[in-house]
């Protein structure tokens, strides 16, 4: 039986395998050999550093050595089958003990119950191994230097285009791609774009509250091509969104620092959005497809569930109502919940002390560097949990350093988040908020996220012998200034 690997395959054509498993079936021919069954893994690594460990390849390999049917393992390289002496030693250990005693070695037999073979055959082994973790370090080596330099690394971020010196072939700089396209949409409508302009529109977008799905429709409907080509998905348009790239930073091992190349957004819009896209409170409803103000984004003020929207048709009214989805133990007129939260987030929004307050001055590299500690300290917890996983520590010492890191990672993240006024709420605050909401007509899913964004709300039941709605029937939290701000209604 034969065995064929090759680590990366970047054209998917199996050109290594397919030319180890020519090469392999040959040596079989010339020793006239009856050729069992092959086995291989394409773009699969074999080092103990793989992020990717399974290869179906190799296990349906070790299940056939298991049966004790072949006599003779046929592989080009030794490196092929693996770069882990843990590994060699087991499937060395699994042949002699099934009589599998023979390997065919790039061409060389060796025998497993001669100790000369067996030395040899662990040298090149140990060699492999080695290559491995050599071919590793220097990876590694390059990512470090190029972080502490700034240098971008990996593939080109959508967005922006390398240049490279025409002799060395060096990294010259890495700007932004305002090279002018054309798509043709399905209707035949052409559209000129720019890869950075296409960046901009999507952090425009996501912290104008436009749903994901509507930004990837939008897309899709002028003929833009995604990231790597084909249709845009949400997951694409997310994925840029929450790049740090974008604001001419790169994030390595958890620490931020500054790139060799210009942002593309702002900080404060690029943060902004990320916060509100890493919201996990996004996750209890789905903007794209909301119908109703409020569905499932207020709370039943006594058992903490969301309200739904049903029909109802009693005592000679007919209509729609929020209400508990879980016990039924709070209930209003959806007009009702509607016109009141409508009525106090358009209040808040034109109140001066709002303006004030959120178009505060403030200090934006120390915001910056909040947030990089954020991301810093989060790094240090994954990598205490890690270690608590190993039991490399106590559940003592874990205990204390998870505290105090929440602790910190808490502060940070509050600091943070002082950086202004999110974007979703950019040109709805100041005088003419009421005729801002206005215009913002059916946009139901722009108004959710302006609520969202700003208040949290629970509606409480209706005492006995209550009909009439009042505003003390909904608790009211502000998330962006104080608890007790004020607001006429």
């Amino acid at each position: 039986m034969t065995y064929e690997r090759a680590s990366k395959d970047k054209k998917k054509q199996g050109k290594s395998v397919g030319d180890q498993h020519k090469l392999n079936i040959a040596e079989v021919t010339r020793h006239q050999w009856r050729h069992g069954e092959s086995f291989s893994d394409n773009d699969v690594s074999a080092s103990r550093h793989a992020k990717v460990k399974k290869r179906q390849g190799f296990e349906d390999l070790m299940d056939r050595i298991r049966s004790g049917t072949d006599d003779v393992l046929v592989v080009w390289e030794i490196s092929r089958k693996e770069r882990d002496l843990a590994v060699y030693v087991m499937i060395r250990d699994l042949c002699s003990e099934v009589g599998l005693n023979f390997w065919l070695v790039g061409g060389q037999l060796f025998d497993l119950r001669d100790r000369n073979d067996r030395m040899m055959l662990g040298f090149q082994a140990v060699q492999a191994e080695f290559q491995s973790d050599y071919i590793r370090d220097n990876v590694q080596r390059g990512v470090d230097g190029a972080a502490a330099s700034g240098r971008p690394h990996g593939k080109l971020t959508y967005g922006y285009e390398r240049i490279y010196h025409s002799r060395t072939k060096a990294l010259v700089e890495q700007r932004a791609d305002e090279e002018v396209h054309t798509a043709t949409g399905a209707d035949g409508t052409v559209t000129e774009y720019t890869k950075a302009g296409v960046v901009r529109e999507i952090f425009e977008k996501v912290g104008d509250g436009t749903p994901l799905i509507r930004i990837e429709e939008s897309l899709n409907e002028r003929g833009i091509p995604a990231a790597q080509g084909g249709l845009w998905r949400r997951g694409i348009v997310r994925k840029i969104a929450l790049n740090i790239a974008y604001i001419g930073k790169r994030s390595h091992h958890g620490e931020i620092t500054d790139g060799i190349w210009e942002g593309l957004v702002s900080e404060d819009t690029y943060w902004s959005v990320r916060n509100m896209l890493e919201n996990p409170d996004r996750t209890t409803w789905k903007p794209a497809r909301a119908r109703y103000l409020l569905s499932y984004m207020v709370k039943c003020g006594k058992c903490d569930g969301p309200l739904s929207v049903g029909n109802v048709n009693r005592h000679g009214w007919s209509g729609q109502v929020y209400s508990c989805l879980y016990k039924r133990c709070a209930a209003v007129k959806m007009q009702y919940l509607d016109e009141y939260v409508e009525r106090i987030v358009v209040a808040w929004l034109a109140r001066p002390e709002t303006f004030e307050n959120l178009h505060r001055v403030y200090d934006g590299s120390a915001a910056a560097q909040a947030r990089g500690l954020a991301e810093q300290l989060k790094s240090e917890l994954e990598e205490w949990r890690v270690e608590a996983d190993l039991g490399h520590v106590t559940a003592v010492s874990f205990g204390r350093a998870e505290m105090s890191l929440l602790r910190r990672i808490a502060e940070a993240e509050a600091k943070a988040r002082e950086a202004g006024i999110p974007p979703v709420l950019r040109g709805m605050i100041g005088p003419n908020a009421e005729a801002d909401w206005a215009a913002l007509g059916g946009d139901v899913a722009r108004k959710r996220e302006i609520i969202k964004e700003i208040l949290e709300i629970k509606l409480l039941p209706a005492g006995k012998g209550t009909r009439k709605f009042n505003g003390d029937r909904v608790a009211k939290r502000w998330l962006l200034l104080d608890d007790n701000a004020q607001v006429p209604v």
